[in-house]
């Protein structure tokens, strides 16, 4: 336990931090005094405040808020977070409000999620297992829930379902702790404190974003950012993770985030690489992975029943309500009824109009659906004609979706929209219509069907898609567009931001079905389209060949999977792309060459690769299943393979360990070469052991607490000792101590990405010299008898 007064500076320094947060701009902060009594005294608002507060080491911090103050608790004496979340300081009752008014209540059927953390981890209601986890507490790192699910799958239904029950809570004194919900989608991560302030001024609350990180420090305030992965900007993942990670430094291992993301990769990304990137590496957190599932058949019926009792119909009405739903998910679409925005704007359409038919695509006949009313109903002349034809109206939609694209938002203002409507019908042939015409098309483009309108109360309103599949559609199609043009370079569209997986089968779909099947030689054409964009080195040139990659992948299972049964992909090329997550399940490439490839985290377990060849390609972390899984690549080395993750059953197993990646990668059918690959035998077997436990700990935490009992099998194993010295020594991990509520503990940081330490197992030219020296280091140690 710290001393008195080590208890005592630490405190006096973390309340004049605090303080300084809420202080107007331009003033200071003053706290002092000895013992256990400090007096603090700063300006807020514009008038002078004043403090008492009380530290102890068992009892904690609480104040004494003077007469002076208008608050209701004049003269009380408070624990130090009421009295930060109090009226004269948060005012997070005032939040909460305003909250409430803000976050509608809605139809809300109980998604179901699964936590690893949570017993058995079996599924159950979404908001039980994110309450739950919620209160539970870490004293030693912050900790990270984040969500996962497909687009669509209703995670941002669940968030503000949890953030509007909360709210509740906490207004009614059931709860003493308040989610604030951050739209993410369309910004990017380095302004991570613009979105914060944003979210304040549209709340209409005093609270500034720059206290937004004390209140979660203090646990009374969780930030819930919502579309984490929409957050990566085009400066890179790791200038991207550094603004998260500097928010997490901010909160010193203390407090809690919910954040979600589309897809696991990004997730991964995160752990890997969140702890190297951060503004001075001193940020403590831990990982809680929740993954929200579709809906099944009874969470459809459950909406169903809700719509039906909500709208009161008759029971015949129902009855037909129900056989139009069941035959618009026919075949064809039954998968999309697993996705709650699908089969909520289904349900809806079906009701008001009945004749509505999905086809084999339901996402373009709910497109078509809503601009087909929009053109016929509203877009209308003086004698009640349609101002535009489908195309055009199309076309307006494209345009729109591209500029969002092109300026890495989601969210554009409403002179921005009416300016692509200007440019749209200035440069179409519409001639025919007059100028008051054109003007209508240009005013009411903010406000046509698949638009969304924020907020009015909101201090920018601003114009987006109702939901991200529209985006998606419209962006897709005008990237199809480009992909046609042979003449048109894609490598400035694929450099803006990370392509979603969605809109990169959108993209796949299309090219593969327009102008009849797709060829082989067509296939091939793309394929060195997007293999040209990323072999070009300039700034951009990672976020291109990721793009790149997705859509390579995207083309390769679109073009798989056309044929009756499906058909292999014989004798392509792929180069200078990185296949970037995603997955190529029951996809067979034959005779294919990846030349300048890098394939990260991404799903085998379903792939063959049969009588092909690798040219400077790696492999991060690949999952794949021994009996599913083929690889006969020549050219690959076990130096190649940084990590492999062998699927068996519902597990899945991560190991660095050369011999065994060897031995998986022969199992997997690779060249008989390859499983004889020189490694390190030098080593003792089970230091590589106990090394790739603490990797897996650094998978989900950094750092890690030496007094952690959940890692016992690592620190109180006889060979730590020796292990640990040999980390510290060659800088691979440091050591230090951090005060989690005041009370110090060991912890151990990590200096490298997880892979690039375990590479060192087999020397290579591109490890750092640290890497290189620790293993080296390792080869001295006797076996023990």
């Amino acid at each position: 336990m710290p001393g008195v007064d080590e208890f005592r500076e630490y405190w006096k320094s973390r309340i004049e931090q605090d303080l300084a947060s809420f202080a107007d701009p331009g003033t200071t902060v003053d706290v002092s005094g000895t013992g256990r009594t400090l007096q603090g005294n700063w300006i807020m608002r514009g008038r002078d405040r004043e403090a008492l507060f009380f530290t102890s080491r068992g009892q904690g911090v609480s104040v004494q808020v003077p007469r002076s103050m208008s608050s209701v608790h004049r003269g009380e004496r408070l624990a130090y977070r009421s009295f930060m979340a109090g009226p004269d300081m948060g005012d997070l009752q005032q939040v909460a409000q305003m909250i409430l008014q803000t976050v509608k209540r809605t139809l809300f059927v109980p998604t179901r999620a699964e936590c690893s953390e949570i017993e058995d981890g079996i599924p159950r209601p979404a908001i039980d297992v994110l309450t739950h986890l919620l209160g539970r507490s870490d004293e030693s790192s912050t900790r990270v829930i984040m969500i996962t699910g497909g687009a669509g799958a209703g995670k941002t239904c669940v968030l503000k379902e949890l953030v509007r029950r909360q709210a509740y809570g906490y207004l009614h004194g059931r709860s003493s702790r308040l989610l604030f919900y951050v739209d993410a989608q369309g910004r990017t991560l380095a302004r991570l404190n613009e979105a914060l302030a944003t979210e304040l001024q549209d709340l209409k609350v005093g609270l500034t974003y720059h206290s937004v990180a004390v209140l979660a420090q203090l646990g009374i305030l969780v930030p819930v950012i919502d579309g984490f992965d929409e957050l990566l900007g085009v400066s890179g993942y790791d200038d991207a993770f550094s603004s998260l990670s500097g928010f997490l430094e901010r909160l010193e291992g203390e407090g809690q985030l919910l954040v979600s993301a589309r897809s696991v990769y990004y997730e991964e990304e995160f752990l890997a690489r969140t702890g190297r990137v951060s503004v001075s590496g001193e940020q403590a957190w831990s990982h809680i992975p929740v993954r929200v599932r579709e809906w099944e058949e009874g969470d459809q019926k459950t909406y169903l029943d809700m719509w039906i009792n909500q709208k009161e119909l008759a029971d015949d009405e129902a009855a037909l309500l129900q056989e139009r739903v069941k035959k618009a998910f026919n075949n064809d679409n039954r998968d999309l009824a697993s996705k709650p925005l699908f089969f909520t704007r289904v349900v809806q359409i079906l009701q008001s109009d009945p004749s509505f038919s999905s086809g084999e695509d339901l996402l373009g006949a709910l497109v078509k659906e809503h601009l087909t009313r929009e053109r016929k109903e509203k877009l209308l002349d003086r004698n009640s004609r349609p101002l535009l034809t489908e195309r055009q109206i199309d076309r307006l939609m494209c345009e729109l979706a591209q500029e969002m694209w092109n300026q890495e938002t989601r969210q554009l203002d409403s002179r921005s929209v009416r300016e692509v409507a200007e440019y749209v019908v200035e440069t179409e042939e519409l001639d025919e219509l007059s100028e008051t015409a054109k003007q209508v098309i240009v005013e009411r483009m903010p406000t046509l069907a698949l638009l969304a309108t924020s907020d009015t109360t909101a201090t920018r309103p601003g114009i987006s898609f109702e939901h991200e599949w529209f985006f998606f559609y419209f962006l897709a199609r005008s990237m199809v567009s480009e992909f046609k043009s042979e003449n048109r370079d894609v490598r400035l569209t694929l450099s803006r931001s990370p392509m979603p997986e969605d809109i990169a089968d959108r993209v796949a779909l299309e090219l593969c079905t327009s102008n009849g099947p797709l060829t082989r030689d067509r296939l091939q054409q793309f394929l060195d389209r997007l293999s040209r964009s990323g072999a070009t080195v300039w700034l951009r040139t990672t976020q291109v060949r990721e793009n790149a990659g997705l859509l390579a992948m995207a083309l390769i299972r679109e073009y798989a999977g056309s044929g009756t049964p499906s058909q292999s992909v014989d004798g392509c090329t792929i180069r200078s792309v990185v296949f970037p997550g995603s997955h190529l399940r029951n996809v067979t490439l034959k005779r294919c060459t990846l030349v300048d490839t890098s394939i990260r985290r991404t799903d085998l377990a379903a792939t063959r690769f049969e009588d092909c060849e690798a040219v400077d390609t790696l492999l991060f972390a690949p999952l794949v299943a021994t009996d599913s899984t083929r690889l006969q690549l020549r050219g690959l080395a076990v130096a190649q393979v940084v990590g492999i993750r062998v699927q068996a059953d519902d597990s899945v197993e991560t190991t660095y360990d050369p011999s065994f990646v060897a031995a998986t990668l022969e199992k997997c059918g690779a060249p008989v070469e390859v499983g004889h690959a020189e490694t390190n035998e030098k080593i003792v077997p089970e230091y590589v052991q106990l090394l790739e436990r603490l990797i897996r700990a650094y998978h989900r935490a950094n750092p890690v607490c030496t007094e952690d009992d959940t890692l016992h099998r690592i620190f109180r194993d006889t060979r730590w000792n020796t292990l640990e010295r040999l980390l510290l020594t060659h800088e691979i991990l440091k050591k230090e101590r951090r005060s989690t509520g005041g009370r110090p503990k060991e912890f151990l940081r990590r200096q490298f990405l997880p892979e690039q330490i375990m590479s060192g197992m087999i020397d290579g030219g591109d490890t750092d010299a640290r890497i290189r020296s620790f293993w080296k280091a390792l080869e001295t140690i006797p076996a023990r008898d």
